[in-house]
């Protein structure tokens, strides 16, 4: 199957609905589910990579992920602070074995971006550009989590930066928005720091599935519809690694409370800024009641891409946020098939 899409809901839409209607019954380890084998994805516009749809709409757990990669960290104590369930899939209650940001981000020979972003600029039209994930040793003994991503590769084409995920198997409906937002992210630091555009994304999945618990879901948000498409801002011109190491310690101090965080936008750029201050917003809303805090904080964002998925989390609703998620829709794509 060949997927081709503008937006990560266009692509969500045209995957779930080949799923249900010709996908193949299986019964993996982790339930009952409906397979479509050897899929490819492709993402001709890899900054729409949110869902701008009720059930889909999800920003904050991807966010988190994002970060918990970035950090280069395996810790449970982090991730599940964004997404509980991965308690589920820790061998020893402390740890991810296949956590993805020690294999990309940790010290030699796992130091993998930083390699790859040289070799690009050392070669341009390199074909050596690959990030590898799954490893042969993740099946010499059981373990709760291994690697759904086998590899990333990298190819500089026309002065854009096209990226190529192979995965050996993909949950349709957990796992693929976040692989999508995580993934185009990492792309767009890549093509940053090489100072060119972004290409396309493509997506390719040996199993693509959707679990039987999911499939009422799933047939849910093919009769929901979704706001028009937007893009995330692009990510600003120049080296983002020092940026990303800042937005990584402000991470860690709103997670774990340790000092007070001061405002994000006194020493960040605006783009940044904006993910802090999603961070902020996040941990203040763990707090019963505390709509008034959420609502400071979201005052300070500097673009308004973000508010939707505010507003849905935590039911704002003063005068100022009386629109609901699917007031602010045009009618022409409600319930739209």
């Amino acid at each position: 199957m060949y997927v081709t899409a503008d937006s990560l809901d266009d692509l969500l839409f045209k995957v779930y609905k080949q799923i249900l209607t010709r996908g193949t019954a299986i019964k993996p380890t982790k339930g009952p589910a409906r397979e479509i084998s050897g899929t490819l994805l492709k993402l001709s516009a890899p900054r729409v990579r949110l869902s701008r749809s009720e059930s889909r709409g999800i920003l904050f757990s991807c966010l988190g992920e994002l970060l918990w990669i970035l950090a280069g960290s395996n810790r449970l104590d982090f991730i599940t602070h964004y997404i509980p369930h991965y308690g589920d899939f820790s061998d020893d209650k402390k740890t991810i074995h296949g956590a993805y940001g020690p294999r990309l981000f940790g010290k030699r020979p796992d130091d993998q971006v930083d390699r790859v972003i040289q070799l690009l600029k050392d070669k341009r039209d390199s074909r050596q550009a690959v990030l590898q994930l799954f490893d042969r040793t993740d099946t010499l003994e059981p373990h709760l989590d291994i690697p759904c991503t086998c590899t990333l590769q990298f190819l500089v084409r026309g002065d854009r930066l096209h990226m190529m995920t192979s995965m050996r198997s993909n949950d349709a409906w957990l796992g693929l928005p976040h692989d999508v937002f995580t993934f185009t992210m990492l792309q767009e630091l890549v093509a940053r720091s090489l100072d060119i555009e972004l290409g396309e994304y493509k997506h390719s999945v040996g199993s693509l599935h959707l679990y039987e618990e999911h499939h009422e879901k799933a047939f849910r948000y093919l009769g929901e519809g979704w706001q028009l498409r937007r893009p995330m801002p692009p990510m600003p011109h120049g080296d983002p690694w020092k940026a990303v190491k800042s937005l990584v310690r402000f991470e860690r101090q709103v997670r774990t409370g340790h000092g007070v965080a001061a405002n994000p936008n006194d020493s960040m750029d605006p783009y940044w800024a904006d993910l802090a201050d999603l961070l902020s917003i996040y941990k203040a809303g763990q707090t019963p009641n505390n709509q008034n805090e959420i609502r400071r904080l979201r005052r300070r964002l500097n673009d308004d891409v973000y508010s939707t998925y505010i507003k849905k989390r935590y039911k704002l609703t003063t005068e100022k946020d009386q629109l609901s998620f699917f007031d602010e829709q045009p009618a022409s794509t409600k319930g739209s098939t």
